[in-house]
């Protein structure tokens, strides 16, 4: 019997696959309930169509709060920490001069996990509103310290940036502008409808959907990402199936 040591074997490819199915079959779940509980439209008995309009209404609803949605999408978030937190230990482990960006970055996503099943940032809404009179786009009020903060950390982290190899940098820079597109532009987006049209109709409830789909994809793409710097550059300490 021989010794050998147990790996875990990854293929990035293929996670980042299984991630983005994942993410369509929760959109197409949050919509299709929504479309159940404003347009309806079942020929079915009235008490069975209750019963699927309360499964999949606020338990798939991507916009409401502390339900499977959030569940996964707290999850993704937590496993890019995860990997984060690979990378920054062995960055550490060799003294890199940008180990505490990686160990920063692991605890932002981490941050950003606990966020999603906590709701922190919605606490800010009313005193931002409050403070600006946010409307339109500048409805959910979080974005305005929202967007500041993006921008300190565009800054800080610019000299990090240039320092990655280039398809690196266009696998991060991709996968950071399709989760902030989601998490800012989508939130504003919403903000929009949710401002002129309410939040209990079909037009927000799809487009709130869309919008949280979005934020997921990215932390897909950012997964896969850092999967795939783990193969490149730490393959083994970490070993990850080629493509």
């Amino acid at each position: 019997m021989t010794n050998q040591t147990p790996v875990i074997r990854i293929n990035p490819k293929r996670a980042l696959i299984f991630l983005v199915v994942l993410v369509a079959i929760l959109v197409g779940m949050s919509i299709w309930g929504q479309y159940l509980r404003f347009i309806g439209g079942w020929d079915i008995h009235s008490y069975w169509q209750e019963v699927v309009m309360d499964f999949m209404n606020t338990p798939f609803y991507m916009d409401a709060e502390s339900n499977i949605p959030t569940f996964i999408n707290s999850l993704m978030l937590f496993i890019a920490s995860l990997l984060l937190a690979m990378i920054a230990a062995w960055k550490n482990s060799v003294r890199d001069k940008f180990r505490f960006q990686w160990i920063i970055l692991a605890l932002i996503f981490l941050l950003l996990s606990i966020d999603e099943v906590s709701t922190l940032h919605e606490r800010l809404i009313k005193p931002m509103r409050a403070v600006f009179g946010a409307e339109g786009i500048f409805y959910f009020a979080w974005i305005v310290p929202g967007l500041v903060a993006v921008g300190a950390f565009l800054i800080a982290y610019l000299t990090f940036f240039i320092h990655l190899e280039t398809r690196f940098k266009l696998l991060f820079f991709l996968s950071l502008a399709i989760y902030l597109s989601g998490v800012i532009g989508g939130e504003m987006v919403s903000g929009y409808f949710a401002s002129n049209l309410g939040q209990k109709n079909f037009t927000y409830a799809m487009v709130a959907s869309l919008e949280e789909s979005v934020e997921m994809l990215g932390c897909s793409f950012l997964i896969y990402s850092l999967l795939e710097y783990l193969k490149t550059y730490l393959p083994g300490g970490i070993l990850v199936n080629p493509a």
